[in-house]
């Protein structure tokens, strides 16, 4: 299964990419873009990431401590490409994010992981995707939910 994570800012990039290599591990095929995607207000999707996107199952995506442009061109175009989509965001975050991503924002709050992981499993029950995907996914929103908790807080 092929996984396209987009994060938001430059410190959801560790996260994304420990979800990377913990998904590259348990079999999945996982594309996060480079950093210096994020830098400045690109008004286009860099080419790698918009071939690695359309190839893509599942998009993921990071929004822990911010939303830059190219995150937000990332997750719009996957969902205009119908892809199977969860936005996983900090509760500060979401608010703004709701009104865009709606249905697809699950919010992890690293100091409720019940609630985050019951919304995750409430999210993939709601969508119309296949069995293996589903289960997937929840293996990565689980994992991103692990990767969170534990994060050296600032």
């Amino acid at each position: 299964m092929k996984v396209f994570i987009s994060y938001g800012s430059a410190a959801d990039q560790v996260t994304a990419l420990r979800l990377q290599a913990l998904a590259g591990v348990n079999g999945l095929t996982v594309f996060v873009p480079p950093a210096y995607t994020r830098e400045g207000s690109t008004p286009l999707i860099d080419p790698q990431s918009a071939q690695k996107l359309s190839e893509a199952e599942i998009l993921l995506g990071v929004v822990g401590s911010g939303l830059t442009e190219a995150c937000r061109q990332e997750l719009n175009t996957g969902i205009r490409l119908h892809k199977t989509t969860i936005v996983m965001a900090d509760p500060v975050l979401a608010p703004q994010l709701q009104p865009f991503f709606g249905p697809n924002l699950v919010v992890i709050d690293p100091a409720n992981p019940d609630r985050a992981e019951l919304d995750i499993v409430q999210h993939l029950k709601a969508m119309d995707a296949e069995q293996s995907a589903k289960k997937d996914l929840l293996a990565l929103g689980t994992l991103a939910l692990g990767l969170l908790i534990f994060a050296p807080s600032d």
